[in-house]
């Protein structure tokens, strides 16, 4: 009888390795959440209150030209750029904390989500309410809630460019430049009318 080959025992397989078998489901890879035209949408949310005070502003001429611009406009700002847009950017951070996060540069899963969604929402609503008919005085508080939030923002968009070279879009990018020129057109609004 010839020398038998010595069958080689199997070298045992890391602990990390699945077994082999084609029984194992396919794990997506790649991260998880809402698919990219959402997030491409979510991405354009930011030019909502724009566009929609740039809409109002058109009617307000064309349906009462330039008498009492100043007030009608400070309305249309505080309904569309502090009320309608900050709504919606503090639902953003609410319902999809997560991808928002990211296109800021923070981590995800990270809980001041919670809170900028919470002001942003407050926001949202104090600058609809002052724009539909409330009291100056009102609108002031109004007024005074969206820039200090907007500015304190953009201050600490900047901190974040310069401390950190942050240079995301939603650190960076039109949102900086919104959280800026958007509160001091309130303000100029508010004092001119």
């Amino acid at each position: 009888m010839p020398d038998a080959e010595p069958i080689a025992e199997p070298s045992p397989r890391p602990a990390a390795d699945p077994p082999p078998t084609a029984e194992l489901p396919v794990v997506p890879t790649g991260r998880s959440g809402p698919p990219p035209l959402v997030l491409r949408l979510l991405g354009m949310t930011t030019y909502l209150g724009l566009a929609g005070f740039v809409v109002s502003e058109i009617v307000q001429v064309a349906t009462s030209g330039w008498s009492g611009f100043a007030a009608a406009s400070l309305l249309n700002a505080l309904v569309w750029l502090a009320g309608v847009n900050s709504l919606v950017i503090g639902c953003g951070h609410l319902l999809f904390p997560d991808p928002i996060a990211e296109s800021i540069g923070w981590p995800a899963g990270n809980p001041f989500q919670w809170e900028v969604g919470l002001a942003g929402v407050l926001i949202g609503v104090l600058g609809i309410l002052a724009g539909s008919g409330f009291d100056r005085q009102f609108q002031l508080a109004a007024v005074l809630a969206f820039a200090i939030f907007y500015l304190g923002a953009a201050l600490g968009h900047v901190v974040q460019i310069v401390r950190h070279g942050n240079r995301e879009a939603g650190n960076a990018g039109f949102i900086l430049w919104y959280d800026v020129l958007a509160p001091l057109l309130v303000i100029a609004l508010y004092v001119a009318s």
